[in-house]
């Protein structure tokens, strides 16, 4: 079976042979056929697994999270509440649940959530009621296959040996941070990454190229409100701050780099 590992957020999953995904930013979708990968499709083979990835930086308790989330799915979809329970995948724990969706709908609506360390994963299944006997089985194979990976191919790096998520291109700092004065200590690059999954990618990659995470301040932070998400990395006798700036609602981070 074919493996998806996601450059930023780290997770991997094996999905069928033949299956499609698709990545938008936030979340990612597979399904059985491509077009059952639009969510107004409702003809044959519609069905798809979606993962949603979520920073949780304060490892607030797993209970919460669960109870927002499925209430949240249960009012946007007018579904009823079936009842809960553990869901164990390798190293990952959270709650599973079978809601019921009105009648007419003919769907089957299956909800989870599981907690890694400071990262939480929203999951969903759903199809036609009439596929189940051939949807149900490779999307719970591809649930169980969940996992973390400690690092990810083809990361670039700077000249200093600083990674950079992926996609993302060079650009003045002057578009990122106003007021520089000296700019050959500073470099810049922006992308379309979500804030959340640009602060776990350099949490995973720093350390496989030598940095030390020695300061953290994640972004949202309630107990502190700052605009940007920010990191101290040391390796040797070099120390590098990494600033993560949010634009477009937090749909999209630039990065500053400032060599010190």
């Amino acid at each position: 079976m074919p493996t998806f590992v996601h450059p930023l957020w780290g997770y991997a999953l094996d999905y069928p042979e033949g299956w499609a995904y698709r990545d938008d930013g936030e979340v990612v979708a597979f399904a059985a056929r491509p077009e059952a990968l639009d969510p107004d499709y409702e003809g044959e083979g519609m069905g798809y697994l979606l993962i949603r990835p979520e920073l949780n930086p304060f490892l607030r308790p797993i209970e919460p999270l669960w109870t927002e989330y499925i209430t949240k799915i249960a009012i946007m979809r007018g579904a009823k509440k079936l009842g809960a329970s553990p869901l164990n995948v390798g190293s990952l724990q959270g709650y599973e649940a079978e809601l019921l969706l009105p009648r007419r709908q003919r769907r089957r609506l299956w909800v989870g959530l599981v907690a890694a360390g400071g990262v939480i994963l929203h999951l969903m299944v759903t199809h036609r009621k009439e596929d189940r006997d051939t949807f149900q089985k490779p999307a719970s194979r591809m649930v169980a296959s969940l996992r973390f990976v400690a690092s990810t191919e083809n990361v670039a790096l700077t000249e200093q040996g600083v990674p950079i998520p992926p996609d993302y291109r060079a650009v003045d700092v002057d578009e990122v941070v106003e007021g520089v004065e000296d700019k050959s200590r500073w470099e810049a690059f922006t992308g379309n990454a979500p804030i959340g999954g640009v602060q776990v990618f350099y949490l995973r990659e720093a350390p496989q190229y030598g940095w030390t995470v020695s300061e953290y301040y994640p972004y949202p932070n309630p107990k502190a409100p700052a605009p940007y998400a920010r990191m101290i990395l040391e390796k040797d006798d070099h120390v590098v701050a990494v600033a993560m700036l949010p634009r477009e609602e937090n749909r999209a981070t630039d990065v500053a780099i400032h060599y010190g």
